[in-house]
């Protein structure tokens, strides 16, 4: 059995609506889990790179590697970032806690 169906929580469930919301000209975000560090993260998306670059500034999260992600659902790469550490983590859970996510 997997972690994900042990904990009732579905990564792939969070991944498309961060997805969608990136699309649609949001930041969408989604829990990951970084191996190196074991420990929970978080990937923060957009399609515009100075929306991502602004939403870390205005949370106080680090803002470490901007990379791009290919998507099949979209024509143009997204803009990915990754919040880890206890400090981002908890910033990107208080964020998710305010918008209901």
């Amino acid at each position: 059995m997997s972690d994900e169906a042990s904990d009732g929580f579905d990564y792939r469930g969070n991944y498309k609506a961060a997805v969608d919301e990136a699309l649609k000209g949001g930041v969408g975000v989604y829990a990951d889990f970084d191996q190196t560090r074991q420990m929970e993260s978080f990937r923060i998306l957009s399609a515009d790179r100075t929306r991502l670059l602004t939403f870390a500034r205005r949370e106080g999260i680090t803002t470490g590697h901007v990379e791009t992600m290919k998507t099949l659902r979209s024509p143009k790469p997204l803009y990915q970032m990754v919040a880890q550490g206890e400090a981002d983590t908890k910033k990107v859970r208080d964020y998710l806690g305010r918008v209901g996510g």
